[in-house]
C-alpha cells in the first residue's frame, strides 16, 4: 500500500511540474508567426492610407485651382487642406522601405514643422528656391500650407493670393507633396513581398522597422506635438518652458484634432482594423499570443494598451480649445493629458518592446 501511495505521488508531483513549467514558458519571437500581421497591415492599412492621402492631395490641387478670390472658394481650399493634413497623420509612422529614401523623406518634407515663415516669404519673393534642398524642409509642406492659408483674416489672405508668385509657391508646395507620395505608392509595388518577407527580429527586419517607427511616432505625438509646446519636456536632460511658437498647425488651429487623428491611426494599426474598417490581425493579437503581462498597471499588457489609448483620445478631446490657447489657460487640463500620454510610454518601449525581442535603433529624443 505505501508503494503504491509513493507511485501516485510521485507521479502527480512529474504531472504538477510539466503543468507549472508549461505555464511558465512563453513563446518566443520565432514561434509567433507575424506573416499575418504583415500582411493585413500592408495591404489594408499602408497602401489604402498611401492610396488616400495622394487622393487628397490631388483634391487640394484642384481646389487651389478653382479659387477665384470669393471667400467660398478660399473656405474651400482651407477645408480641403485640413482634410489632406489629417491623412497625411494616417502616414506618418510608415517612415520606413520607400518613405525612407533619400527621393521620399516624407517625414522630413510633409511635415516638418514649426514653419519658417521668414524663409516662406524670401522663397516668394525672390522666385529662387529649390524645393528639393533639405534647407527647404522648414518653409514647405503641410506647416507651410497651413500659414499660407490661415495666417490672416480673409481680407488680407485675398489680397495676398492675388500675388501669382504666391499661388505658384502653393502649388508647388503641393505637387512636392504629391510627387514623393507617387513614388512611395509605387514602390511598395515591389516592396510589398520584402516587408512581408522580412522576418525575424534582427535591426533590418519588418518586425523592427515597424517597431522602431510605430515607437517614434507616438513618441513625437507626446512630445514634439503636445508636452514641447506645453512644457512638460526635457531638452539634453534640462525642463523645457511653454513655448506656443513650436505648435504644430497654429494657425489653422488643428493642432489637437490632428493630434487625435494621428493617436487614433496608431490605435487602428495596433488593433489590426484595416482602412476599410474590418479589425484582423495587429500587434494586439501576438501580444495575446504571448500571454503578454504588464508592468505598468496589473494584468493583460494587449488590454492595457488598448484601454490607454482610449483615455488618451478622451484626455485630449476634453481640451476644447486649440493648444496655444490652452497653454495658457488650462495647464491643470494639459498635466493630465500629458500624464496619460506619458504613461504609455513603458508600455510600448519596455513592456511590448520585451516581447517582441526587438532593439530600439531610433534616438530617443527625451529620455523617456
Amino acid at each position: 500500500m505505501a508503494f503504491i501511495l509513493m507511485i501516485r505521488f510521485i507521479l502527480s508531483f512529474f504531472a504538477l511540474s510539466l503543468l507549472v513549467s508549461s505555464c511558465s514558458t512563453k513563446p518566443t519571437v520565432d514561434e509567433v508567426d507575424y506573416n499575418d500581421l504583415f500582411v493585413n497591415i500592408t495591404d489594408n492599412i499602408i497602401v489604402p492610407r498611401y492610396a488616400e492621402l495622394q487622393t487628397e492631395l490631388i483634391e487640394l490641387e484642384e481646389a487651389l485651382t478653382l479659387y477665384d478670390r470669393t471667400d467660398l472658394s478660399l473656405l474651400f481650399l482651407q477645408d480641403q487642406f485640413k482634410v489632406s493634413y489629417h491623412t497625411w497623420q494616417k502616414v506618418s509612422v510608415f517612415e520606413f522601405g520607400p518613405a525612407a529614401e533619400y527621393s521620399a523623406l516624407l517625414r522630413s518634407n510633409c511635415n516638418t514643422f514649426p514653419t519658417n515663415n521668414s524663409k516662406i516669404e524670401a522663397n516668394i519673393s525672390s522666385t529662387e528656391y529649390n524645393l528639393d534642398f533639405p534647407s527647404n524642409y522648414e518653409a514647405k509642406g503641410f506647416p507651410a500650407l497651413d500659414y499660407l492659408l490661415f495666417h490672416s483674416n480673409t481680407t488680407d489672405l485675398h489680397i495676398e493670393l492675388d500675388n501669382e508668385n504666391r499661388l505658384s509657391y502653393l502649388s508647388e508646395c503641393i505637387l512636392d507633396m504629391q510627387d514623393r507620395v507617387g513614388t512611395v505608392i509605387l514602390a511598395w509595388d515591389s516592396y510589398r513581398a520584402t516587408f512581408i518577407g522580412a522576418v525575424g527580429n534582427d535591426q533590418n527586419s519588418s518586425l523592427s522597422l515597424l517597431f522602431n517607427q510605430y515607437l517614434f511616432d507616438y513618441e513625437k505625438i507626446k512630445r514634439d506635438k503636445f508636452g514641447l509646446p506645453a512644457g512638460f519636456a526635457t531638452q539634453f536632460g534640462i525642463p523645457v518652458n511653454a513655448n506656443i511658437s513650436v505648435v504644430e498647425a497654429p494657425y489653422s488651429k488643428s493642432s489637437f484634432d490632428l493630434m487625435l487623428t494621428n493617436i487614433a491611426s496608431l490605435e487602428s494599426i495596433y488593433l489590426g482594423i484595416g482602412e476599410d474598417g474590418i479589425d484582423r490581425v495587429g500587434l494586439f493579437e501576438k501580444l495575446k499570443e504571448y500571454n503578454a503581462q504588464s508592468t505598468v498597471v496589473d494584468g493583460d499588457l494587449a488590454e492595457a494598451i488598448k484601454e490607454q489609448f482610449s483615455i488618451c483620445k478622451s484626455e485630449i478631446t476634453s481640451l476644447e480649445n486649440d493648444l496655444a490657447f490652452e497653454i495658457s489657460t488650462n495647464v491643470d487640463g494639459l498635466q493630465n493629458a500629458s500624464s496619460e500620454l506619458q504613461k504609455m510610454v513603458p508600455m510600448l518601449k519596455n513592456d511590448m518592446r520585451s516581447y517582441l525581442s526587438v532593439t530600439v535603433t531610433l534616438a530617443d529624443s527625451d529620455g523617456d
